[in-house]
């Protein structure tokens, strides 16, 4: 009998929406199934992106019968210093924020804040400032856990990753080429990552 392909609920940032999906679901083509909501029934795999990680940890901490596996890509991850004073964690922060600025400005496109989206980002907020509160969700994830992560991501420096999943070293961790969204500019580098992972997983 062949193995019946995952169901991945894919959780998308702020400001995001299930539409950025479609490329990864054409890279996976008939691995995984992918949807934009938990199912009424049955197991998953969860997928968050951006805010959309923070949302797909705490779903994956309060409902370990239904969650086979998590997959953070372009995940928000606290600020890590990494060794280096504060002033240099800020300065690199700040970079990284201004590239992602010019990206906007180069695509024509401005932030548009809404209640909504401010709610999230002040929960971002309060979740950089307060690290271990992060770490404590985290580690009530008891299924296998995916970290990818684009090389030049200038939303969530790529540190930021590395540092978060050194505290959990139970976790898979990768980096792929590309920014904030690889799922979405590069699926089949992320795609190419994701399905080994899936089968692994999968069949442990």
């Amino acid at each position: 009998m062949t193995p019946r392909s995952p169901t991945l609920v894919c959780l998308h940032g702020v400001g995001g929406s299930a539409g950025e999906w479609a490329p990864a679901a054409r890279a996976l083509g008939d691995r995984a199934t992918i949807v934009p909501a938990v199912p009424a029934d049955g197991r998953f795999v969860l997928v968050g992106h951006s805010f959309g990680g923070i949302e797909a940890i705490a779903l994956a901490s309060q409902r370990p019968e239904r969650v086979d596996g998590l997959v953070l890509t372009g995940s928000f991850f606290p600020p890590a210093r990494g060794g280096r004073s504060y002033a240099a964690t800020a300065w690199d922060y700040a970079r990284h924020r201004a590239k992602y600025l010019r990206e906007l400005a180069d695509r024509r496109r401005t932030p548009r804040p809404t209640p909504s989206k401010a709610g999230q980002l002040s929960k971002l907020a309060r979740l950089a400032m307060r690290p271990l509160s992060f770490h404590a969700v985290a580690d009530g994830v008891r299924c296998p856990v995916l970290v990818i992560h684009g090389a030049d991501d200038h939303v969530v420096p790529v540190a930021f990753a590395r540092a978060a999943a050194a505290v959990h070293p139970e976790w898979t961790y990768a980096e792929v080429p590309g920014g904030h969204a690889v799922h979405h500019d590069r699926p089949h580098e992320w795609a190419a990552v994701v399905a080994p992972w899936l089968v692994v997983e999968s069949s442990a």
